[in-house]
C-alpha cells in the first residue's frame, strides 16, 4: 500500500476446485470455500482502499449460471471455471489426472489414451455448454431486474440459512466501509489480521 504498487488481479480459487491430482485429503479438508474467500478478499482489498485498482476472480466449481450470478455479486469482476468445461469435454472423475492414465484421454499424454477425445465431437459440447452457461447467468441476473451487470449485488440474492430464515447475501458477508483498515475501524477479526502482516 506504500509503494503504490500492486497486482492488477487475484484469482480467488475456493476449496471446492481442485482436480484428480490433487490428494483426496486436500481436496476433502484443507482450504477456504470460494465464497468466504473471495468476501474476505473483497474486505480487505475495499478496507485498504484498494479495490478499484484489483480486479477480483473468482474460480472454483463455478458450473452453472447461478454461480456465476453469485460470485459476481458477491464481488467478482469475473469468473473462470475449470471442472465445468472439463465435464463438457466427457471428464469422469476417474481421479487419475496426475498418473497420465486418464481413461477419456483428457488429461494424458498417452496416445492410445488420447483417441477418447474426439476434437470435433467434444468441441461442439464445449462450446453448447459455455454457450448456454453464459446465457443462463444472463437470464437470472435479468430476472433480478438489472439490465447490466453492475447493478447486480448481493442484496438481490437470498439464502436460507435455516429451516425458517433467510438472508440476503449482502447480510450473510457484509462490505466493510472504504479505508476501515487504514484508520483502524474495521471488523475486529479483519483488523486484527490486517494489523499482524
Amino acid at each position: 500500500v506504500d509503494l503504490n504498487v500492486g497486482p492488477d488481479f487475484i484469482t480467488i480459487d475456493g476449496s471446492e476446485g481442485g482436480t484428480g491430482a490433487a490428494p483426496p485429503e486436500f481436496s476433502d479438508s484443507i482450504g477456504v470455500p470460494l465464497e468466504e474467500g473471495l468476501c474476505l478478499a473483497r474486505n480487505f482489498l475495499i478496507g485498504a482502499n484498494l479495490r478499484h485498482k484489483i480486479k477480483l476472480i473468482a474460480s472454483g466449481r463455478i458450473t452453472s449460471g447461478f454461480s456465476i450470478t453469485r460470485n459476481l455479486a458477491l464481488g467478482a469482476d469475473l469468473t473462470n471455471s475449470a471442472r465445468g468445461f472439463m465435464m463438457s469435454l466427457g471428464c469422469i472423475q476417474a481421479l487419475k489426472c496426475n498418473s497420465n492414465k486418464c481413461p477419456t484421454g483428457i488429461a494424458t499424454q498417452n496416445k492410445d489414451l488420447m483417441y477418447g477425445l474426439d476434437p470435433e465431437i467434444k468441441s461442439v459440447r464445449v462450446y453448447n455448454y459455455h454457450k448456454r452457461t453464459v446465457n443462463s447467468a444472463l437470464e437470472i441476473i435479468g430476472a433480478m431486474g438489472c439490465e447490466d451487470i453492475k447493478e447486480l449485488s448481493a442484496e438481490k440474492i437470498m439464502r436460507r440459512v435455516r429451516t425458517n430464515e433467510t438472508q440476503t447475501l449482502s447480510d450473510h458477508f457484509p462490505i466493510v466501509p472504504n479505508g476501515c483498515l487504514l484508520d483502524g475501524t474495521a471488523p475486529n477479526k479483519l483488523q486484527t489480521a490486517w494489523d499482524g502482516v
